[in-house]
């Protein structure tokens, strides 16, 4: 079989590795266009395009798929796959009746839970204990195509996205490999997704970080993890930002004490904060400008003593 692969971030490398390390032929690499980045805002090419650059495979890099020579120019490979990981932007109806065997999507939730642009942050942020890849076809409804394999994982409480995002990638580079095998044999199977149990995941905003020390402890220690790298879980001191980097939630509180009040400030460095619902153990944080440091360190470092209230959010 031969194939064009659609990918541009870090998550798209394992998938693009399963077409290197498969029998299949890449025909063509389709990517985002070089962005600026740094200091000097140079333009830089995505770690994709490099790869493929690398391994001698022809690249593009459109502004838009629906241009009609770029739309050409794929056709004309008659591919027998599409395989999309991580992308970043729309592929057009167009497109989908190209392939001559199935396109193939990269998801990074257990669907139909979780469509969308942010699967590895809400399932931490809900709390899930299992989490997965699907492989499913591109069409016009987001996320919505036929499932061709699914693989199912357990989700650990302390797991934080950073780290589920590698997980997850590792993850897709067996699922593509067996979805290969599948579709190489004749036996690339469809089953219908089941939209009374979709779910849909927006774009997270910075906002979208800021703690409410009136949440339970646990929902607040989810946030935290979920929201690494960006836009991270904060909370405010003045004008200030302060990023909760690591923390962990505890069902005792103190009854008496406020949402958002500091109950302890510990020798060990962490912070407890009392929530809505039990307590918050802060344990890493970062001040604007400054390199991240212990909770306590921070604490002491601004005179902060129990009974202090921070602000509820």
């Amino acid at each position: 079989m031969n194939l064009v692969f659609f990918g541009s971030s870090d998550f798209s490398m394992a998938a693009f590795k399963a077409c290197m390390d498969s029998p299949h032929e890449i025909l063509l690499v389709v990517t985002t266009p070089d962005q600026k980045k740094g200091r000097g805002l140079k333009l830089m090419p995505t770690v994709v395009r490099e790869a493929a650059q690398a391994e001698g495979l022809d690249v593009i890099a459109p502004e838009k798929l629906s241009s009609p020579d770029v739309l050409d120019q794929v056709r004309a490979l008659a591919p027998d796959l599409f395989v999309v990981s991580s992308y970043g932007k729309y592929i057009p109806t167009a497109y989908l009746t190209i392939p001559k065997i199935a396109s193939l999507n990269v998801h990074p939730s257990l669907l139909p839970k979780y469509r969308g642009c942010a699967p590895i942050q809400y399932s931490i942020l809900n709390g899930d204990s299992e989490t997965g890849v699907t492989i499913l076809e591109v069409a016009t409804e987001l996320d919505g195509g036929d499932m061709f394999h699914q693989i199912r994982v357990p989700l650990g409480r302390e797991t934080d996205c950073v780290k589920l995002t590698e997980d997850l990638a590792k993850l897709s580079y067996r699922a593509l490999m067996e979805t290969f095998e599948k579709a190489a044999a004749g036996k690339l199977l469809r089953s219908k997704q089941d939209e009374t149990l979709s779910s849909y995941t927006p774009k997270l905003k910075k906002a979208d970080g800021l703690i409410r020390w009136s949440d339970p402890a646990f929902r607040i220690a989810n946030q935290v993890r979920a929201l690494l790298p960006w836009p991270t879980a904060y909370f405010e001191i003045g004008d200030k930002l302060i990023q909760v980097l690591k923390g962990t939630s505890d069902e005792m509180g103190c009854a008496e004490a406020e949402p958002g009040s500091i109950i302890a400030i510990n020798k060990d460095g962490e912070v407890r904060v009392q929530t809505g619902k039990g307590s918050f153990i802060a344990q890493c944080v970062k001040p604007p400008g400054k390199k991240e440091m212990k909770a306590a360190d921070f604490a002491n470092g601004m005179r902060l003593k129990p009974g202090f209230r921070l602000r509820a959010g």
